[in-house]
């Protein structure tokens, strides 16, 4: 946790937006008749220097609303694509194929993440997965993993859909980007966190402190032996998965977030 004043001066990084985006701002603005900006260009602000409602997109079964927060701040639950139309997507044939043919799998994908060695984290997690003895689902995303030859229990992707294969899965491993931490807990699944870098130290913390993942193994630190304990360990924690699955799940992230623009 950083301290106060410290958690205060990441704020001065949205300048950066303003010098980025004032211009595009104005042009946008220009075009659809509006006046331009009065002063900075600070997303916080409204054009007439009002404080502007800022919605959180995270679920406060996850993260409750803190209570020194402004009025204008809110935490609106999880915004998924998949729950503004009846279904998204499908699974491709070879992947639904070896999800039924077996128990459900362990699911690893470090999503944008790249590693220094992305071939040697990719023999450390089939190593990890021989030693637990289960299947497993790799997704290679952006290149954080790089197999070679996989041994018939191991389905490797290049991205899946989330929503449709986290829940057919028995563990989630993932980096603990936000999206990704909010895919698992919304499957209900366990989840083994290995950060990289930025917030996902804090999502993996988070998810150890809601009891639906063990602590998070650091990415530098990462062994064979390390992750399948993680993973096995990880077992402990389905219930508490579930549950917290379900209470996610019947959140309408979305249609707040909605309401409280419209109004």
């Amino acid at each position: 946790m950083l301290p106060g004043p410290v958690n205060r001066a990441t704020y001065l990084g949205m300048r950066g937006t303003e010098v980025i985006f004032g211009r595009v701002m104005d042009r946008f603005r220009a075009d659809l008749g509006l006046p331009r900006r009065r002063g900075r260009h600070d997303p916080l602000r409204s054009p007439d220097g009002g404080p502007v409602t800022v919605l959180h997109a995270v679920s406060p079964q996850v993260l409750p609303r803190p209570g020194d927060w402004p009025d204008t701040a809110s935490v609106t639950g999880y915004w998924f694509l998949h729950d503004t139309e009846a279904e998204i997507g499908a699974l491709p044939p070879d992947l639904e194929c070896f999800l039924d043919a077996g128990e459900p799998p362990v699911f690893v994908g470090f999503g944008s993440m790249s590693g220094p060695d992305p071939a040697a984290t990719t023999r450390t997690v089939l190593d990890a997965v021989a030693q637990t003895g289960r299947r497993a689902v790799l997704a290679t995303g952006w290149g954080g993993l790089a197999p070679g030859e996989v041994p018939g229990s191991v389905f490797v992707a290049a991205e899946v859909p989330h929503h449709l294969v986290l829940p057919r899965t028995s563990v989630v491993v993932h980096h603990g980007g936000a999206g990704t931490t909010a895919a698992a807990v919304a499957a209900g699944r366990p989840q083994v966190v290995c950060p990289f870098v930025a917030d996902q130290p804090f999502w993996g913390r988070r998810m150890a402190q809601l009891g639906v993942a063990p602590s998070p193994v650091p990415q530098r630190r990462l062994t064979a032996a390390k992750l399948a304990e993680a993973i096995g360990h990880a077992a402990g924690f389905a219930a508490a998965a579930a549950e917290l699955g379900s209470r996610v799940r019947a959140e309408r992230g979305v249609h707040e977030a909605m309401r409280q623009l419209v109004r």
